[in-house]
């Protein structure tokens, strides 16, 4: 999993430097010769790329290049995908267990396929219930990591209180004593669920987790659920298997299918909001960049793959579809960019979530523009009363 310091560190690097995208996926036959195909990628791209440096920094270009190239011979490799940022005074070497495209960039650190794809594999947390402890797990980039674990114990104050408790071998029949110990026994697992919830409840809140599966059987499970606050019960997902003995590389591939699963339900279902929000949403490039750069964005909802060419100032830092030379704003010298480059940028400096939506829903939002935005609530209350006057 990529840390936060990681990331945090990555625009500071000093410049020039390399970045390098490689698919990897060792699944692939290619990837699993002496001579793996990533090798003929990365010289492919350098050569295409390298017409593009500057003279004076064409060497050190050659440099990286070759310093990439043989740490990858000699460190066999058995992720998807990874992501290099190598320079004369730095080396960042990430594994990725997801699929990247291949790129390589020279100049400043090219970060936006790794923010398109953080954007797109949200934070998971997974909830494990066994009979006798509680696993916390976190499930993004296609990767798990066990956090930590909580140990149940069915503790009595006053067990003298309670008669005997069932044995093996022993059958106990119904009485006083046996329901006061029921009764007590279902009190301690209410507040066993309640301290769990709350723990993921402070967990979502600390982690921006996009949902939570609770893992184990149907008689634990459901209950917890009940016991999570109510303002994230629509992110709440069950999977009611007990696998609260297996390996984290285990319970990986068994819930895998669930997430997918569940994330493209969750993705389906915020299309169809996006496109039922008449006067509370936009659609389209032109409209969403406009209304997020004016801060009244709340939510962006982008299909997989979105790309176009856009303009920029230089100087006031506007975006937009324009094809004039010269900023509308302030009068400064527009360039050309990628949308896939600028919109990571504009969603994280303005603050503002976005959903990546892939195949069926992704389709139907390409109808619309590919693109499309909820408004902030004040700017919601805002167009809905214009409608209706």
């Amino acid at each position: 999993m990529i840390e936060a310091a990681v990331l945090d560190s990555l625009p500071l690097l000093t410049t020039p430097l390399l970045t390098v995208y490689l698919n990897t996926n060792p699944t692939e036959r290619d990837n699993r010769t002496l001579n793996p195909a990533y090798l003929a990628k990365l010289k492919t791209l350098a050569k295409s790329n390298g017409a593009w440096v500057p003279d004076e920094e064409k060497d050190m270009f050659q440099s990286q290049v070759s310093r990439v190239s043989q740490y990858l011979k000699e460190h066999p490799l058995r992720c998807r995908g990874i992501v290099i940022f190598a320079g004369e005074a730095s080396w960042e070497f990430i594994p990725l267990q997801v699929s990247v495209e291949d790129e390589i960039h020279w100049g400043a650190p090219s970060l936006a396929q790794l923010m398109w794809l953080l954007d797109e594999n949200k934070k998971y947390a997974v909830v494990v219930l066994g009979r006798k402890r509680t696993r916390f797990f976190l499930y993004t980039m296609g990767e798990v990591r066990e956090l930590t674990s909580e140990e149940f114990k069915l503790e009595f104050s006053k067990k003298k209180e309670m008669g005997p408790v069932a044995r093996r071998g022993v059958r106990l029949s119904r009485g006083v004593n046996r329901d006061v110990y029921e009764h007590h026994r279902s009190a301690v697992y209410e507040r066993y669920y309640e301290q769990i919830a709350e723990r993921i409840a402070r967990w979502a809140e600390a982690e921006q987790l996009e949902s939570i599966f609770l893992v184990g059987l149907s008689r634990m499970v459901r209950p917890l659920r009940k016991a999570i606050a109510p303002a994230l019960a629509d992110r709440v997902a069950l999977i009611e298997e007990d696998l609260g003995k297996f390996s984290a590389s285990w319970l990986l591939r068994h819930i895998q299918p669930h997430v997918i699963h569940h994330k493209r339900s969750r993705e389906m279902a915020v299309v169809q909001e996006l496109l039922q929000a008449t006067g509370n949403a936009v659609l389209g490039v032109g409209e969403v960049l406009t209304q997020l750069q004016q801060g009244r964005v709340h939510h962006v909802v982008v299909r997989k793959g979105l790309d176009g060419i856009l303009q920029r100032c230089s100087k006031c830092s506007w975006v937009d579809q324009s094809g004039d030379p010269v900023c509308p704003s302030c009068g400064g010298d527009r360039i050309r960019v990628e949308l896939r480059d600028v919109l990571p940028e504009l969603v994280r400096r303005y603050n503002v979530p976005v959903e990546i939506v892939s195949g069926e829903s992704a389709e139907i939002l390409r109808q619309s523009g590919g693109i499309g935005a909820f408004l902030r609530e004040f700017e919601r209350k805002e167009v809905s009363a214009s409608a209706a006057g």
